[in-house]
């Protein structure tokens, strides 16, 4: 998560140029939801459960690899947490600039 409150801002902020809150918001938020759809869709989804890159011989009897509460916490997370962090950032980076 260190990437989520460091790199982030600074391209939202530093390189962007982003002022005040409802700017950075909505361009921190855009940049989490593709990341966090990117791990869902392509890493998740389709390189673990879909291809044998993942299959470990031995382990098959612990397959999925993600269990069902994993992927909702983590589609939980991609939806509800990364606007949350996104608002949380915003919200300093307005107060301190």
């Amino acid at each position: 998560f260190v990437p989520l409150f460091t790199v982030v801002p600074y391209m939202v902020y530093g390189i962007n140029g982003a002022e005040g809150f409802w700017s950075g918001f909505w361009q921190m938020t855009s940049i989490m939801w593709i990341m966090g759809l990117f791990d869902r869709l392509f890493i998740d989804w389709f390189w673990v459960e879909h291809t044998k890159a993942w299959i470990i011989p031995g382990t098959e009897d612990l397959m999925p690899y993600i269990p069902i509460k994993t992927k909702i916490g983590k589609w939980l997370g991609t939806v509800i947490g990364f606007p949350m962090m996104a608002a949380l950032i915003a919200g300093v980076a307005s107060f301190l600039g």
